[in-house]
C-alpha cells in the first residue's frame, strides 16, 4: 500500500470557492471602504443568494448602482450544475440582468458573516461564545447540508 491519501475533490473545490469568495469580498472591501451589504448594520450574516451576489457580479439590477457604481465583476466562476430534481451545484447561477447566487459542490448557499463594526473580530459560527479575529467568515454546509453539524463543513477559518 502506497500511503496515499484519498483526495475529497467535492470538499476541494468547496474550500478554494469559498476561499475564492472571501478574495473578491476583500477586494470589494479595498475598492470601495464598504461590505457589499444594502444596509450594512452590526455583525451580519448573509447567504449567497442575490443580496451580496448581485453586488459582486456587478449586476445590471443594481440599478442605481448604490453598492458596485463602477460595475465591477468582483466575482467570477463557472456556471453552477443543475441538480436531479431541483437545485444547483458547484457555481454560480446567473439571472438576464448579471445578478445570480453562489452554491456549494452539494447545493446549498455558503454562508458570509462580516465585521461591520470594524474591530477585526467576528462571533464565531461554529463556537457561539467565541470571537474569531478575522474580518470575513465564509462556509459551507458540507455534504450533509446541516449548517449545525459541523464535523463536515467547510470554512474559511
Amino acid at each position: 500500500m502506497c500511503g496515499k491519501i484519498p483526495v475529497n475533490s467535492d470538499r476541494t473545490r468547496a474550500e478554494n470557492t469559498a476561499h475564492n469568495l472571501k478574495h473578491s469580498i476583500s477586494a470589494y472591501f479595498t475598492e470601495y471602504r464598504e461590505y457589499p451589504l444594502r444596509s450594512p448594520d452590526v455583525d451580519l450574516t448573509v447567504d449567497t443568494r442575490h443580496q451580496i451576489m448581485d453586488i459582486l457580479l456587478g449586476s445590471e439590477k443594481e440599478k442605481p448602482r448604490e453598492r458596485n457604481p463602477r460595475g465591477i465583476a468582483f466575482y467570477t466562476d463557472k456556471a453552477a450544475k443543475p441538480m436531479k430534481g431541483k437545485g444547483y451545484r458547484n457555481g454560480v447561477v446567473l439571472d438576464s440582468q448579471g445578478g445570480g447566487e453562489l452554491f456549494d459542490t452539494w447545493g446549498k448557499h455558503y454562508r458570509v458573516r462580516f465585521d461591520t463594526d470594524f474591530d477585526n473580530r467576528i462571533e464565531n459560527p461554529e463556537a457561539a461564545g467565541t470571537l474569531l479575529p478575522d474580518s470575513i467568515a465564509i462556509w459551507s454546509a458540507g455534504k450533509d447540508g446541516d449548517f449545525d453539524t459541523w464535523k463536515d463543513n467547510v470554512k474559511t477559518w
